[in-house]
């Protein structure tokens, strides 16, 4: 047997995923962990003030503050709402835009030239115009949310799509089933991955838009608050405020990680060495 034969068991072998002795959250914290104690001696130390900067020591406090006088919660609730209504309203039209443009060549015609056209322009470049167009109550942050979250997910949508597989196709054609059965049984279930891949990277560009559409004379969520607080000084609740944004897309990254880990059940992934 040649030494390339006895070679690839030997790499896939090693690329087989193997226990570690280590728990799964002390991995997943000690990164986090890290950066908060280097955050803590760079304002300890006088690197940086703490008028500026706020140690992490400081931050428990000033939740409790917030979450005393009712100003957290409130502003939170806000938040997830505008950004839940934007990325439900851009997953839709982006996925029956992309089933369009993916089913159909005049669909790909008629769509995919225009999402071309406005996939560059930023949802920030575009805060003047909705304004003008929408005024500024809630209707122009969540427009803002859900046009970005409609670009990630139509490219990838269309792309899997496109990407199934022609045998596939023609072998269901073969038996018997209509256009909508290929659609449903074969052509959805095969383009679900790509789905999901821009589904996830939406939900963290809902938080990222929201951060900047929450600064359009907003009276409530966690961006007017940290737009208030900026006015005061108070960088511990500016801290506050990017912290719940985090935990928004670390949470919300989980949820959607764990349906689409019980959505794809059937598929086999290589998980990591």
């Amino acid at each position: 047997m040649s030494d390339a034969a006895i070679g690839t068991p030997r790499l896939a072998l090693r690329l087989v995923a193997k226990p570690s002795h280590v728990p799964i959250w002390v991995r997943r914290v000690a990164s986090p962990a890290a950066l908060l104690i280097v955050w803590e001696l760079i304002v300890r130390s006088g690197v940086v003030s703490s008028e500026v900067l706020a140690p992490p020591s400081a931050i428990p406090a000033t939740v409790v503050q917030l979450w005393r006088d009712g100003s957290l919660q409130q502003n939170i609730i806000v938040s997830s709402g505008r950004a839940a209504i934007g990325l439900a309203l851009g997953t839709l039209v982006g996925v029956v835009v992309a089933g369009i443009a993916g089913l159909w060549r005049w669909g790909e015609d008629a769509a995919d030239p225009l999402v071309q056209m406005l996939r560059p322009i930023p949802a920030t470049a575009l805060m003047p115009l909705v304004v003008l167009l929408m005024g500024l109550d809630e209707t122009p942050k969540i427009f803002l949310v859900a046009y970005g979250v409609f670009f990630p997910v139509y490219l990838n949508t269309f792309q899997g799509i496109r990407s199934v597989d022609v045998r596939l196709v023609e072998s269901a054609a073969v038996h018997g089933l209509n256009r909508w059965g290929l659609v449903r049984q074969v052509i959805l279930p095969s383009a679900l991955p790509s789905f999901f891949v821009g589904f996830r990277f939406s939900v963290g560009v809902s938080w990222i838009v929201l951060v900047v559409a929450e600064q359009l004379n907003a009276q409530s969520g966690v961006g007017y608050l940290m737009i208030d607080a900026q006015r005061y000084y108070r960088p511990d609740v500016i801290i506050v405020g990017l912290i719940v944004y985090a935990m928004f897309g670390f949470v919300s990254d989980t949820v959607v990680r764990l349906v689409e880990r019980k959505t794809l059940k059937w598929r086999q992934e290589f998980q990591g060495a």
